[in-house]
């Protein structure tokens, strides 16, 4: 009769601890790293915020001025439909272009290049708003257009986290001889998961900010 083969797990009980502690090990790094490149981007954010502002200081351009206009117009917040229609498609592009970045094997570069693009563009709208109307002006822009701007940013910034591991297996795959069996299902799944979470959390934020933009635009309006 065949001896049964004993599962080494069962000889060696120490082994199968080993590998839960090494896997938790790989999982923590991972983490590490998204928290990493989560604060990465949003210092590209910043980095491009301070230069909108520069850019936009003196209020003397055209796009400037009308960008400002648009802002401080209050028949922009007169319903709330149109407001939630406006809010939900800005944060469904935003969202969507973070994830083509994930789907991308250039998106490690991309993702900080778009933060840095929203964050000098909405720089440069608060210096053109400063400039026409003031102390008043900033604070209206901000409680009813960088509000619900920022809630959407977090967002993204979690999200590209998430990104991140797709692009870097895809990179990885195309570039350095290919990534590890199973990884890029795994990362396109959880990027997917992670995706649907974010469009239905910027949907419920844009309820409430639309809302409360109608609320406060006629009182500082």
């Amino acid at each position: 009769m065949r001896t049964a083969q004993q599962d080494p797990r069962k000889k060696n009980p120490q082994l199968r601890g080993k590998r839960w502690i090494r896997r938790a090990g790989v999982r923590t790094a991972r983490e590490n790293s998204c928290g990493g490149w989560v604060l990465l981007c949003a210092a590209a954010f910043l980095a491009g915020y301070l230069p909108g502002m520069g850019l936009g200081r003196g209020g003397d351009t055209p796009w400037g001025q009308q960008l400002a206009a648009y802002y401080l117009d209050i028949s922009q917040f007169s319903a709330w439909l149109p407001v939630f229609t406006d809010q939900i498609a800005a944060a469904f592009l935003q969202l969507m272009l973070v994830v083509l970045c994930g789907f991308s094997t250039l998106g490690q570069g991309l993702l900080p290049l778009l933060f840095a693009g929203r964050g000098c563009f909405l720089g440069f709208c608060a210096a053109n708003v400063a400039s026409a109307a003031g102390a008043k002006g900033i604070v209206t822009y901000w409680l009813l257009s960088c509000l619900p701007d920022l809630s959407v940013l977090l967002i993204g910034l979690w999200l590209s986290g998430h990104a991140l591991v797709l692009s870097r297996g895809l990179f990885q795959d195309v570039f350095l001889g290919g990534a590890p069996r199973g990884q890029l299902g795994t990362a396109a799944r959880r990027l997917s998961v992670r995706a649907g979470t974010a469009f239905l959390a910027a949907c419920l934020l844009s309820v409430f900010c639309s809302g409360l933009c109608v609320l406060l635009a006629r009182f500082l309006l």
